[in-house]
């Protein structure tokens, strides 16, 4: 088994991340700067719903799994310390999660937007640097976001790549268009075309997966360690069926923006790691980034809202929906949406969980917190405007 470098190691994927390469096996150098956490804490106001451990309880438990290490690193100021970590060690794979991955902190103010675009371009770049100089045979995977794509195209979103028929003339094979969202997504469509770039020019080896919206808290690992990761619920942090479940839980009304009749793609926890191991054991040709779309299934917000409502039945739970304006630049009536999902399929990608599955397992966590999640009232609806009214 080679060597892991986890960057984010204690955010929301990287913490079951962690915890299904130790199972396996892997050695796994983690890496992370607690920003996260920061933000939720101090700008968001906020916490996470499914109390978690401090950094120094995780590492404890983490190693009593496998083989771990940890540093706390800033990737974007400190990148002569992550030059260290990766020239002593020898390093497989490395894998990118030290993102800010919230289009509403983004459009908080200038400073918000500033501090998401550094971290999450300059960070790339610094990775991509250390690799040429220091590990060009590692592996670098590293998780974009399907909200690069334009959602109202109106044509099957392919994976990373389209050849096109123009005016008579057959195109050569170029990065599928992008239209980001939020001025997190201009981040991460910038990194897109870094690591296309990169790639062809230094023969590194890169996959670039963009994936839907991340829902749940199960893993394997996780149900048996109790390790959890994170579960967030405000505006920023907190993913819409995430919000959702905390929003019906402290019977908040569920705030479904406009029409509630736009589409988004959706993937379970467990099934992020599935295919991020996938990723792992499927090693990108030299001089190319091998691209997918990392998603089990996509929905309206109307159905997501009605999965809600009927799992909180079972639960004793009248559960109203709220449809407010939506504060985002964004259509929120019917419209075509279609991904192609080939790639994971044909590496052995089988869904695992859904949202249904999610949302009971969540709410038999939360409801007996209910009091400890009051809190939470005050940052789980909307106030983050893209543009003033």
């Amino acid at each position: 088994m080679n060597t892991v470098l986890l960057l984010g190691c204690d955010g929301y994927i990287g913490n079951a991340l962690t915890q299904r390469l130790l199972f396996k096996g892997y050695k796994v150098i983690g890496i992370d700067n607690f920003l996260r956490r920061y933000w939720v804490q101090d700008i968001m106001h906020s916490f996470s719903s499914i109390p978690i451990l401090n950094m120094i309880e995780k590492v404890a438990k983490f190693k009593e799994i496998g083989n771990f290490e940890f540093y706390n690193i800033d990737i974007v100021k400190d990148y002569n310390s992550l030059y260290n970590i990766i020239s002593s060690e020898k390093i497989g794979t490395i894998i990118n999660l030290a993102h800010i991955p919230s289009g509403p902190f983004s459009q908080i103010s200038h400073e918000c937007a500033d501090i998401t675009l550094k971290n999450n371009y300059l960070g790339t770049n610094n990775i991509l640097w250390g690799i040429r100089e220091l590990c060009p045979e590692a592996h670098y995977i590293t998780i974009g976001t399907t909200g690069e794509y334009d959602h109202y195209s109106n044509i099957d979103i392919e994976e990373g790549y389209i050849v096109l028929n123009h005016k008579g003339r057959k195109s050569n094979e170029m990065i599928y268009p992008r239209r980001p969202g939020s001025i997190y997504h201009c981040s991460k469509t910038a990194s897109t075309y870094l690591i296309d770039f990169l790639s062809r020019t230094w023969d590194l080896m890169c996959t670039d997966i963009q994936q839907a919206v991340v829902f749940g808290s199960y893993t394997e690992e996780i149900d048996n360690t109790k390790i959890y990761s994170r579960f967030d619920s405000d505006e920023a942090a907190g993913t819409v069926i995430n919000r959702f479940i905390v929003q019906s839980i402290l019977g908040v009304p569920l705030t479904i923006y406009g029409r509630g009749e736009h589409q988004r793609g959706f993937i379970s926890l467990n099934d992020s790691i599935q295919a991020l191991m996938l990723a792992v054991e499927n090693v990108a040709e030299k001089g190319s980034v091998q691209v997918w779309n990392q998603l089990s299934e996509w929905h309206s917000i109307n159905e997501v809202s009605d999965m809600i409502i009927n799992v909180g039945k079972k639960f004793g739970m009248d559960i109203k929906k709220s449809y407010i304006q939506s504060p985002r630049t964004e259509y929120t009536g019917k419209h075509y949406y279609k991904y192609i999902t080939q790639k994971l399929s044909k590496l052995g990608y089988i869904p695992t969980r859904s949202i249904e599955e999610e949302i009971e397992y969540v709410y038999n966590i939360l409801a007996p917190l209910k009091k400890d999640l009051e809190p939470l009232k005050h940052v789980v609806e909307p106030k983050i405007l893209w543009k003033e009214k």
